[in-house]
């Protein structure tokens, strides 16, 4: 018997990469790099706007400020795509002089918009631990550095959009742009020095809470996931290109367009994280607020108007015994319409359940007893 020849032919279609990184085009970096970072950035945020929304608290300046940078992110991002999509990452050999202009202006909006977005991030972050304390010694550091990073942002913005020909800013190519390395650095420095102050202030606040070590460990873990900026920022210095800003930037400045990229998205979500609930559980619970049923004491100043901070129920942010504004605490025997935690089972039975009338009466002078009826 003789055999049959057959052949199976297998389909193993290979389909071409999205992009492929070559000695002439490097846009592959930036195409990767900026749509996981604007993933990043939109899940953090969805996940910040649920929290609100589960907590239906009212947003304040830090939420502003944030919000604000996450626009501004995403507009960031959609600019450098549309930049690659121009040629930005290839070789200028490879762009017709229409596209090398274009790609040089959307590059040039781009970093001005990096700037602006980076600068309020922090001030959000700084925005939150205002919200944190009443102490005024905290908020007169935190009012520092809010002033002192709104005046890095503006100064940067500034420093980024004259770097070179005042005529026509964002071209770079064969123009003369002395010493944009040593700004770059300059800003990069301050940049640092804010990222470890707002971890520094917050030890600084949580060292006078009542609380447990682990508590306060938990609370600085959460500021202090800001810290790796710092290695991004160093990576960034560190693949700039200052002789291939004015020869070939497009290509020789791909990396550190990735970088950028990563170091703006990670300061959104390092400011997100500390709003995450089982972290800023801790700070409200230990400064003297009950987030569980949001009883808790309160602070008001000399004119008698009350202060609270209502995204993070807390009422009272004074560590015991230190501040010099008037204290005054009410415990709340019962709130219509709310059941007592305390009498859960109860079925809102009211047999042997002895029944007292309170009214507090609330003095502003802090030498005088609060009297009760």
């Amino acid at each position: 018997m003789s055999e049959i020849p057959f052949s199976i032919a297998e389909s193993n279609p290979q389909y071409p990469p999205f992009a492929v990184v070559t000695e002439s085009d490097h846009s592959a970096w930036i195409i990767i790099a900026t749509p996981l970072c604007l993933s990043c950035i939109l899940l953090f945020s969805l996940i910040n706007v649920f929290i609100r929304q589960t907590n239906r608290v009212r947003a304040g300046l830090d939420e502003a400020c944030l919000a604000s940078a996450t626009v501004l992110a995403c507009i960031q991002s959609s600019v450098v795509l549309g930049a690659c999509a121009k040629g930005l990452g290839k070789s200028i050999e490879l762009l017709s002089d229409r596209s090398l202009i274009k790609v040089q202006q959307m590059y040039y909006v781009s970093n001005l918009l990096f700037v602006v977005s980076l600068g309020l991030s922090k001030i959000s972050v700084a925005f939150l631990l205002l919200r944190l304390t009443p102490q005024k010694e905290h908020m007169r550091i935190l009012h520092g550095i809010i002033a002192s990073t709104a005046v890095w942002t503006v100064a940067s913005t500034f420093t980024v959009a004259l770097q070179c020909n005042l005529s026509h800013p964002w071209i770079l190519i064969q123009e003369s742009c002395p010493g944009v390395f040593l700004r770059l650095k300059l800003i990069s420095v301050f940049d640092i020095a804010f990222e470890l102050s707002l971890v520094g202030v917050t030890i600084y606040l949580v060292s006078d809470l009542k609380a447990a070590l682990d508590m306060k460990w938990t609370v600085i873990f959460a500021f202090s996931m800001r810290l790796p900026l710092i290695v991004a920022i160093g990576f960034r210095l560190a693949t700039f290109n200052v002789a291939g800003l004015t020869t070939n930037p497009t290509i020789l400045q791909a990396e550190y367009i990735t970088w950028t990229q990563t170091e703006l998205a990670y300061s959104i979500i390092a400011a997100t994280i500390p709003r995450l609930r089982p972290f800023i559980k801790k700070l409200a619970t230990n400064y003297g607020a009950n987030p569980a049923n949001g009883y808790g004491g309160g602070h008001a100043n000399e004119t008698g108007d009350e202060q609270q901070s209502g995204s993070l129920q807390m009422l009272t942010l004074r560590p015991k015994g230190k501040g010099d504004e008037y204290n005054y605490r009410i415990w709340s025997g019962g709130v219509p319409g709310r059941t007592d935690v305390a009498s859960v089972g109860s079925c809102d039975s009211q047999h042997m359940i002895i029944q007292k009338d309170l009214a507090w009466e609330v003095d502003p002078d802090p030498n005088r007893r609060i009297g009760s009826v």
